[in-house]
């Protein structure tokens, strides 16, 4: 897969970089800060649905991209953390919409703060995830192979 002469995968990997660890700190913010939640309303769930969605076509460029360098070892740590990311996106996309559903309608306090807590959780696992793997590609590429 190819964009314009370059690899796929080193053009779509830039939106999950960006958009999910972004999405990630906009989902922990609009969960404990009540202000943020009447701002961000749908726009964190969006966020989350386009970043998960992105995960398996950067991961398919990415895996066209090792099969056409002959997949390196020097990769092999990265395509290892770039598994997990799609998982974790899901879980940020799915506590994201159930929370945003949510408000809309309930009021009660300990679904609330079982919905803030579960959307952290996946937050913080996404944005760590991502973290890993861009790290690691980073140095695959990079760093001393």
């Amino acid at each position: 897969m190819e964009i314009n002469g370059l690899p796929a995968h080193v053009l779509l990997v830039h939106l999950v970089v960006v958009l999910l660890p972004l999405t990630s700190v906009a989902a922990v913010v609009a969960s404990a800060w009540p202000a943020a939640q009447r701002k961000l309303t749908f726009l964190v769930p969006l966020g989350a649905v386009i970043g998960a969605a992105a995960v398996p076509i950067t991961t398919r460029a990415g895996n066209d991209l090792a099969h056409k360098l002959g997949n390196p070892p020097f990769i092999q740590r990265h395509q290892n953390f770039g598994t997990q990311v799609l998982p974790w996106a899901v879980a940020l996309a799915v506590t994201t919409l159930a929370q945003w559903f949510y408000l809309r309608r309930g009021s009660a306090t300990l679904p609330r703060l079982v919905l803030a807590l579960l959307v952290a959780a996946s937050a913080i696992g996404t944005a760590t995830i991502v973290v890993l793997t861009g790290d690691s590609g980073a140095q695959a590429v990079w760093g001393s192979k």
